[in-house]
């Protein structure tokens, strides 16, 4: 029982309650059930489903991330590329378990992580709550990747060649796990696949001493990635920032999965994604993406500033279904909402609607799990 109780397809139950059977959902009820019950628990607060953070990068949690010190994504690019050479394995392990305290912190019970040095995906078995998907990042000319443990991720399409991005998706299609691939996150990406000058070319290639791949050309980003076959139901698009209707609708009509990463892109100044046309579809989730370009790892902070952003246009009934329901079918966690895992957000404030409480501050978050048989 709860003050508020939400389910996955935001039906609220004011005072509700939830009754759960050998670990699993098997009710939700807006009066007190009767019935011969092993234990009762009642809380005070908003009870929704656990939250989901779809991208993040927890092995780059120690990175002292400042918006203000950079003045563009460029510049932000080029210090990470020189501060991912400076980590020893147990500065990593430590980002790794801040990061995980972190998401414990807010409240976050899944969340998709990208492995860039294999750390987390080493440690996200020690770890039971926040359950840790990890994604071995990809970057370069070439890999054997039938040898790398699945999921991975592409890093982005000016990062990785055409070729491996083909062998990936080819890979990804045989064994049957989904991808992730920052997409769309800066405009020039868009130039990028067009041949024209960009700043990928023009200044990050040269600073670390190579050229591009390949003289592969497309008509657009989504175009890019359809020709190498990365385009379908198993691809996971992050950010999206940049993409223009048309290639969004491309994404939606292919069946991939989309990953919102506002407050990141906002740090980095390279846009702001189109949630108002994006909102409904049900494979749309949200990050915070790493605190290398955040100030922390809520889904809740991605939420506010997102309805604020857009002077309320999209509900917060509908935007919380980017941290939960969505963020679920994004990254294909089997059984969403029939576990008996909740995420609890308590705010010393009369809860008047339970969606208005993303809005509230201070707020406490607890992972509820009682997903294990009493």
């Amino acid at each position: 029982n709860a003050n508020w109780v939400v389910k996955p397809n935001g039906e609220t139950f004011k005072n509700g309650w939830i009754v759960v059977e050998r670990g699993k959902i098997a009710g939700y009820y807006r009066r007190k059930p009767t019935g011969d019950f092993q234990k009762e628990l009642s809380f005070k607060g908003a009870l929704f489903p656990p939250f989901v953070n779809a991208h993040t990068h927890l092995e780059l949690s120690k990175v002292n991330f400042s918006p203000d010190r950079f003045n563009n994504f460029f510049d932000w690019l080029l210090f990470i590329i020189g501060k991912r050479q400076t980590f020893t394995e147990e500065e990593l392990r430590e980002a790794f378990f801040k990061g995980i305290k972190e998401l414990k912190r807010w409240g976050v019970a899944f969340v998709g992580d990208i492995s860039s040095f294999g750390i987390s995906r080493i440690l996200s078995e020690e770890v039971g709550l926040p359950r840790v998907i990890p994604f071995l990042e990809v970057i370069g000319k070439d890999r054997d990747v039938q040898s790398l443990s699945p999921p991975v991720s592409i890093h982005s399409i000016y990062s990785v060649s055409f070729e491996l991005i083909k062998k990936i998706a080819r890979d990804a299609s045989e064994r049957g796990y989904k991808f992730q691939v920052h997409l769309g996150e800066t405009a020039d990406e868009e130039l990028f696949v067009k041949g024209k000058e960009n700043r990928f070319e023009k200044l990050v290639y040269p600073a670390i001493g190579r050229k591009r791949y390949e003289k592969v050309r497309a008509e657009n980003v989504t175009d890019y990635l359809e020709k190498a076959g990365a385009l379908n139901e198993l691809t996971i698009a992050v950010h999206c920032t940049n993409l223009s209707r048309k290639e969004l609708d491309r994404l939606m009509e292919k069946g991939a999965s989309i990953v919102l990463c506002p407050r990141s892109n906002i740090h980095l100044k390279t846009g702001f994604p189109d949630v108002e046309h994006l909102i409904g579809y049900e494979k749309v989730g949200i990050g915070t993406d790493g605190l290398s370009t955040n100030l922390s790892l809520s889904v809740v902070e991605e939420i506010k500033v997102t309805y604020y952003r857009l002077e309320g246009r999209v509900p917060l009934r509908e935007l919380f279904k980017l941290a939960t329901s969505g963020g679920a079918n994004v990254l294909g966690i089997e059984g969403y909402g029939e576990r008996a895992l909740f995420t609890l957000i308590m705010s010393d404030r009369e809860i008047q609607n339970p969606f208005d409480i993303f809005l509230y501050e201070p707020l406490e978050f607890e992972i509820l799990d009682f997903s294990e048989p009493l």
